[in-house]
């Protein structure tokens, strides 16, 4: 009978600490007692945050002047549809009619089509690219993961192609990037081998997956360089790094046989090194140009000279310009610097590669923690406002990610739904969520190339 009244006493004491507990979530429990501020206690947060999403409201601006809307022009080849991708080129040149015409003589004569897709840590390790890389090459043709870096931070994380490099590789970058005789590549980067008897490597290797299990044509490119004691070697053949352009370009491999390649650089002076392009012969090609915590504006270090250099010999058809999340912040309302230099940007792309169509994406949705819920971070309807004016100011075409993935508070829903989409910083998609925003954005691409080739070419 004692062990009874025990037992009943236990469940007692746990039902009345339940209630307690419960009666404390519900109302304000936090105090300071001292100098110590003692939390709100709330049991029921993981089932009132999971499921129920808050609002966050837009601007006043915003409000006024939505941000997928214009008093513009929307064009026949393009849908009304908030979701949809906008075309703010003129009357007589829509703003990706370039690259919709490069898509159609990949279609009909064989020839190659090209993206470069600049981006930060939301495209890094190839996500996004890669899917959208699939996607496309299984549309138009296409064999090869495109541009790539001499070493990369990632390059363990990426699942397109295997990639070891040497230890003994000297890196500048947008960031770190000191002195004058250092010229960044289109990656953002410059690779200086090492000179002398310890030679660097870099090896990339095929992988077992449609479009990118060989290797078809594999060139080489790097800057200027007057001496004659530079050499790699590949594929048991050595090459000379001669060439007095800005950008120079040595093939190394041209048939669809190589599955691995090894190449050894031996080197008496300094040489800039940019990275290597795999490739087929025709089709589409999607070149990552990731570069982590960039805002974008930096890419206006990028000289001229070096990226018209490599416009030449790869002839871009669309470049991508997919920033945002690095600028986003709370504290923040007011973004007209950003609106500025990310309208050099556009410009600085223009003059360089001025055959290419440009595709702004805004950033997607980021969540910041108020209170016990995450919610939308203010700020980023204003980035993406700012994102939506430098397309209509520069007669780019614009997509609103941000709506695509939901609008408010999506990221939340991305990161607790059912099927996560992303990770948990509430910032970036994970591998199903780049997926996702690829399929989506290869989606409007073929949606508007269509509508074009009907507009266009019947």
């Amino acid at each position: 009978m004692e062990s009874k009244n025990k037992l009943r006493q236990t469940v007692v004491l746990v039902l009345v600490i339940v209630v307690v507990l419960v009666l404390l979530s519900i109302s304000d429990s936090s105090f300071v007692l001292g100098n110590y501020k003692f939390k709100r206690i709330d049991i029921l947060s993981d089932i009132k945050t999971r499921g129920v999403y808050q609002r966050v409201p837009l601007s006043s601006k915003l409000l006024t002047d939505s941000v997928i809307r214009s008093d513009s022009i929307v064009r026949a080849n393009f849908k009304q549809d908030q979701l949809a991708i906008y075309d703010f080129g003129n009357d007589s040149l829509p703003a990706l009619s370039n690259f919709f015409e490069s898509l159609f003589q990949t279609a009909h004569k064989k020839k190659k089509t090209r993206i470069a897709y600049f981006g930060d840590s939301m495209i890094e390790g190839d996500l996004i690219t890669q899917d959208l890389r699939t996607s496309l090459q299984d549309t138009f043709g296409g064999i090869g993961v495109g541009f790539m870096p001499i070493t990369s931070i990632v390059a363990g994380f990426r699942q397109t192609v295997l990639h070891t490099f040497s230890d003994n590789w000297q890196t500048y970058s947008l960031i770190n990037h000191p002195e004058a005789k250092h010229t960044l590549g289109i990656t953002g980067f410059d690779f200086i081998p090492a000179a002398g008897e310890q030679n660097s490597w870099v090896k990339y290797s095929a992988v077992s997956k449609k479009h990118l299990n060989r290797f078809c044509n594999v060139k080489l490119f790097f800057g200027a360089n007057f001496g004659i004691k530079n050499y790699v070697t590949a594929l048991g053949k050595i090459f000379p790094l001669a060439g007095t352009a800005p950008v120079n370009e040595i093939q190394l491999a041209k048939d669809c046989s190589v599955q691995s390649l090894n190449v050894d650089f031996q080197c008496e002076s300094q040489v800039n090194i940019f990275g290597f392009s795999i490739e087929g012969d025709s089709g589409v090609y999607v070149d990552n140009f990731s570069f982590r915590g960039n805002s974008g504006l930096p890419l206006v270090k990028i000289p001229v000279d070096v990226l018209s250099g490599i416009n030449e010999k790869l002839d871009y058809g669309l470049v991508i310009l997919h920033y945002g999340v690095n600028v986003v912040n709370a504290k923040v309302t007011d973004f007209s610097w950003y609106e500025r230099g990310m309208r050099d940007v556009v410009n600085h792309i223009k003059t360089a590669m001025p055959n290419a169509s440009i595709l702004i994406i805004s950033t997607g949705d980021k969540s910041i923690k108020q209170g016990d819920n995450y919610v939308t971070d203010p700020s980023v309807p204003l980035v993406i406002d700012v994102q939506k004016k430098v397309a209509q100011e520069t007669s780019v075409a614009f997509w609103n990610l941000y709506e695509s993935m939901g609008g408010y508070n999506s990221m939340v829903k991305w990161v607790q739904g059912d099927t996560v989409l992303a990770n948990r910083d509430y910032t970036h998609p994970n591998l199903r969520g780049a997926k996702k925003i690829a399929t989506m954005l290869n989606q409007h691409l073929l949606d508007a190339y269509r509508e074009y080739v009907s507009y266009e070419k019947n």
